[in-house]
């Protein structure tokens, strides 16, 4: 086996959030492509081992809106990496702009030429930059079902042409989306709202015919409950998935906490009876639990005749 060139990261690893988000942003907009800056950290072991970990996104303004194409500008990449320190000073960890990525509505999700030069030329930054796409609106033509593909890739000259590197990832969970990518996807949610405002009035500057101005009309609503449909819809649903989570975790702790409290009253015996410490008369034959034994069984205890049980206290953990 070839030993793996040093410009190709050996891992590359995706918290599941900022790939919800992608797909998030693939299905904002369904007739134009949608990019993003990748934020995170590249970690390079003695061993040649490099790590990229990819935990942020920077959305810039779509510069150019076409249904083919999309750009990265020079001030684009300026202010993710500003968004990258104020992520960092956030976060207590050393992030950078890693990589990028786009989507690809309506089309296979593999790289153009244009896709890979343009890799090429970010890879000149740094050699493990990675680009990421996700395809989506696409139907697979077997089982007639809606698909959303992603894939990772680098590039490679090899004899004047640009070639496509694979790039296997692996996606990390979190136990919840974390505030700063609520307020990035909130955050472009009013950018892509500002330019179906600016659209709207833009075709409605000159006097119009009634015909047309309803046309203008319905796109501009239809457009906005796309919106809400793809990304406010969902976010609303998770939020409240993770708030009856936190709920009922809560009250799980506020029980163990009740039980704890309610032992520091009460001393337990070993034949299962238990005495209120305010009674003076306590049996002298009785052995008293230890402390490690008095807290263990304090948190879910069933007294049964000459021994003290313990229930399984395991509780769901928040989605």
């Amino acid at each position: 086996m070839n030993k793996q060139s040093s410009n190709e990261p050996t891992q590359v690893f995706i918290s599941d959030e900022v790939l919800l988000m992608c797909h998030n942003l693939a299905l904002l907009t369904e007739k134009e492509e949608v990019a993003a800056l990748l934020i995170g950290q590249k970690i390079t072991y003695g061993n040649g081992m490099t790590v990229v970990s990819v935990s942020a996104l920077s959305i810039p303004p779509r510069g150019e809106i076409k249904k083919d194409r999309v750009e990265i500008m020079s001030e684009d990449l300026v202010n993710a990496m500003e968004d990258a320190k104020h992520f960092s000073r956030v976060k207590g960890e050393n992030l950078n702009v890693i990589g990028w990525y786009h989507s690809h509505p309506h089309i296979t999700v593999w790289p153009s030429s244009v896709d890979l030069q343009t890799q090429l030329n970010l890879q000149n930054m740094d050699s493990c930059f990675i680009g990421i796409i996700c395809s989506s609106y696409n139907t697979d033509t077997t089982t007639m079902m809606k698909e959303m593909k992603t894939v990772c890739f680098q590039a490679k000259q090899i004899n004047g042409l640009v070639h496509r590197i694979d790039v296997k990832f692996q996606v990390v969970p979190t136990s919840s989306t974390s505030q700063l990518s609520f307020g990035v996807i909130v955050k472009h949610i009013e950018t892509l709202y500002d330019e179906l405002i600016k659209n709207y009035n833009q075709a409605n500057v000159d006097d119009i015919s009634p015909m047309a101005q309803l046309h203008n009309d319905a796109v501009y609503t239809l457009s906005g409950i796309h919106m809400l449909e793809t990304v406010a819809k969902p976010m609303l649903q998770m939020l409240e998935t993770q708030r009856e989570s936190s709920t009922k975790r809560i009250q799980i702790l506020q029980t163990k906490l009740d039980q704890l409290n309610l032992g520091q009253n009460y001393e337990y015996f070993c034949d299962g009876d238990y005495k209120n410490n305010d009674q003076d008369n306590l049996p002298k034959n009785s052995a008293y639990l230890n402390d490690e034994d008095l807290s263990t069984s304090l948190a879910d205890p069933v007294i049964s005749s000459g021994t003290i049980q313990k229930k399984s206290s395991m509780v769901s953990s928040p989605v």
